[in-house]
């Protein structure tokens, strides 16, 4: 029987009863054996979400995507941004207030110094000095951004006082009469042209442009406030300081006139290199003069814009047109404020400066005044409408471009 039983197994199974057989082997016909295959889930990668956050933006500049350029919104106030707006204010004061009182200064030097030249002549030390300190903010802005307020404002400050320590050495003697004779005709005024024209302008160059553009790192909405009182500290200098040379220049001389304005101007931007502190860290890649910003069509008219206005006269702003300014810009926005204030100095020249007649003088006093609250808030704006048109760190290179255009008028 077991011999019988055999034969009748299939001949596969011989031999291999007590082992299992290859999956492969069984067939999808057998019913008579279970077998348990544990199925495995399949793995499912996480697909990749796709961010929804923009990218940097490119650099026009230098074409690459910059992390500098995204740029936290300023703090609008606070103890340090209120102190930087009061050093910056001590800084125009220092500055374009005395660059602000050639009109006793030139006289002086017309009578005593340069006695020998006309008064045309000698207005061209004066004009050197305010056209280096808007035209190298050009170059100052760009390093502005790169490096910081610190060590640019430090560098100003010396280049400055400098100058004006150099003016105290000079003796009243004119070209023509000196201790040891004749001296060759121009030496004075190459001096002077050197130490006010060329030295003092260079420093203002660094001091102004820092002064100006740290602004962007502390305030937006209310920069043109904080604009409006630091330029109030150039009609506040340019009111002081002539009054201290009329007192001075006749009691003690030339020399000891420049020592005491040195004296005050240490102070001020003393007060000015400490006060002053900037938020944003310099810009990977700027430093160099960079005309790319004329692209701007926005850019290109504010600043044909500015130089318009600056061009009927750049010291006729009053403190309180400034200030005024600066505190409505901010409301009713920068480039409101400009088109208003420029209409009302334009109805103010019809209304007013054509009726002045020598029996009517009070008008040219009114005309004074109002014309000069006119042109003293486009001064104060021009710099915020600028800065309006880019970031806070890459304010200095608008800025700078911008006035180096407005220094030829």
């Amino acid at each position: 029987m077991e011999s019988t039983a055999s034969k009748q197994l299939p001949p596969t199974t011989k031999g291999n009863m007590t082992r299992p057989r290859p999956l492969s082997t069984f067939s999808s016909a057998s019913t008579h054996v279970d077998i348990l295959i544990p199925i495995t889930p399949p793995t499912i990668t996480p697909s990749l979400t796709l961010s929804t956050t923009p990218a940097p933006p490119m650099d026009p500049e230098n074409g690459v995507s910059t992390k500098e350029m995204i740029v936290d919104s300023p703090p609008e106030g606070g103890l340090q941004a209120w102190l930087t707006v009061a050093g910056s204010f001590c800084i125009t004061t220092a500055v374009y207030g005395l660059s602000n009182s050639v009109g006793v200064i030139q006289p002086y030097w017309a009578q005593h110094h340069l006695s020998s030249f006309p008064i045309q002549d000698i207005a061209w030390i004066s004009g050197a000095n305010i056209f280096l300190c808007l035209f190298l903010g050009v170059q100052v802005g760009p390093w502005f951004d790169r490096f910081g307020p610190r060590w640019l404002l430090m560098a100003g400050s010396l280049v400055y006082l400098a100058g004006l320590v150099g003016l105290g050495f000079l003796s009243e003697e004119s070209d023509v009469h000196v201790r040891q004779g004749v001296r060759a005709p121009g030496v004075m005024y190459g001096i002077l042209m050197f130490l006010w024209g060329i030295v003092m302008g260079s420093g203002a160059a660094l001091c102004c442009t820092v002064a100006l553009s740290v602004l962007a790192h502390w305030f937006e909405k209310k920069r043109g406030l904080a604009a409006g009182i630091v330029f109030v500290g150039s009609s506040v200098g340019g009111a002081a300081f002539p009054l201290v040379l009329r007192t001075t220049l006749p009691k003690l001389g030339w020399a000891w006139s420049m020592r005491i304005l040195a004296l005050i101007v240490t102070s001020l931007l003393g007060m000015g290199n400490i006060l002053i502190k900037g938020r944003i860290k310099g810009r990977r890649g700027s430093g160099a003069i960079n005309f790319g910003c004329f692209r701007d069509a926005s850019f290109l008219w504010t600043t044909v814009g500015c130089f318009s206005m600056c061009l009927l006269d750049f010291g006729l702003g009053s403190g309180v047109g400034r200030l005024v300014a600066g505190a409505i810009s901010d409301k009713i926005g920068r480039f409101n404020t400009m088109i208003l204030t420029t209409i009302f100095s334009i109805i103010t020249t019809f209304a007013v400066w054509m009726l002045v007649e020598t029996d009517r003088m009070w008008l040219l006093y009114l005309f004074a005044a109002l014309f000069g609250f006119g042109t003293g808030c486009v001064i104060s704006i021009g710099p915020i409408c600028v800065g309006q048109l880019t970031v806070p760190n890459k304010f200095g290179q608008y800025y700078g471009t911008s006035y180096s255009v407005v220094s030829f008028s």
